[in-house]
Protein backbone atom coordinates (compact mmCIF):
# COMPACT_ATOMS: atom_id res chain seq x y z
CA UNK A 1 0.00 0.00 0.00
CA UNK A 2 1.02 3.58 -1.19
CA UNK A 3 0.59 6.21 2.04
CA UNK A 4 0.55 9.49 2.10
CA UNK A 5 3.09 11.22 4.40
CA UNK A 6 1.63 12.05 8.08
CA UNK A 7 -0.98 14.76 7.53
CA UNK A 8 -1.98 17.42 10.05
CA UNK A 9 -6.56 17.76 10.93
CA UNK A 10 -7.81 18.49 6.70
CA UNK A 11 -11.19 19.76 7.12
CA UNK A 12 -13.37 17.33 5.12
CA UNK A 13 -11.02 14.46 5.49
CA UNK A 14 -10.03 14.06 9.42
CA UNK A 15 -10.07 15.84 12.72
CA UNK A 16 -6.98 14.34 12.99
CA UNK A 17 -3.81 13.63 12.07
CA UNK A 18 -3.63 11.18 9.41
CA UNK A 19 -2.42 8.90 6.35
CA UNK A 20 -4.33 7.92 3.80
CA UNK A 21 -4.13 4.98 0.89
CA UNK A 22 -6.41 4.82 -1.93
CA UNK A 23 -7.39 1.26 -2.86
CA UNK A 24 -9.63 -0.52 -4.88
CA UNK A 25 -11.74 -1.16 -1.66
CA UNK A 26 -11.71 2.73 -1.49
CA UNK A 27 -10.01 5.23 0.54
CA UNK A 28 -7.84 3.72 3.37
CA UNK A 29 -7.44 5.95 6.07
CA UNK A 30 -5.66 5.83 9.79
CA UNK A 31 -5.59 8.50 12.22
CA UNK A 32 -4.60 9.39 16.21
CA UNK A 33 -4.25 12.30 18.00
CA UNK A 34 -0.78 13.66 17.96
CA UNK A 35 -1.33 15.61 21.17
CA UNK A 36 -2.02 12.13 23.02
CA UNK A 37 0.63 9.90 24.59
CA UNK A 38 -1.44 6.87 24.64
CA UNK A 39 -3.94 6.99 21.11
CA UNK A 40 -4.41 4.75 19.29
CA UNK A 41 -4.18 4.62 15.67
CA UNK A 42 -7.51 4.16 14.00
CA UNK A 43 -8.00 2.16 10.55
CA UNK A 44 -10.45 3.18 8.41
CA UNK A 45 -11.48 1.69 4.89
CA UNK A 46 -13.98 3.64 2.72
CA UNK A 47 -15.38 5.65 6.15
CA UNK A 48 -16.33 2.09 7.85
CA UNK A 49 -13.82 1.62 11.15
CA UNK A 50 -12.35 -1.63 11.30
CA UNK A 51 -9.33 -1.95 13.68
CA UNK A 52 -7.51 0.17 16.09
CA UNK A 53 -3.77 -0.56 17.67
CA UNK A 54 -1.15 1.36 19.35
CA UNK A 55 1.59 1.78 16.76
CA UNK A 56 1.65 3.42 13.45
CA UNK A 57 3.76 0.06 11.90
CA UNK A 58 0.65 -2.00 13.49
CA UNK A 59 -2.01 0.26 12.15
CA UNK A 60 -0.40 -0.11 8.79
CA UNK A 61 -0.38 -3.92 9.22
CA UNK A 62 -3.75 -4.23 9.73
CA UNK A 63 -4.94 -2.28 6.84
CA UNK A 64 -2.54 -4.28 4.62
CA UNK A 65 -4.07 -7.84 5.74
CA UNK A 66 -7.98 -6.53 6.07
CA UNK A 67 -7.52 -5.88 2.06
CA UNK A 68 -5.40 -8.89 1.13
CA UNK A 69 -8.23 -10.60 3.26
CA UNK A 70 -11.55 -9.17 1.53
CA UNK A 71 -9.85 -8.90 -1.95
Amino acid sequence: MNWTEPKPPTEGISYYDHITSETPLGRVKIEWKSWDKNDSYDVEIDGLRIFAEYSLEAAKNVAKEYYINVT
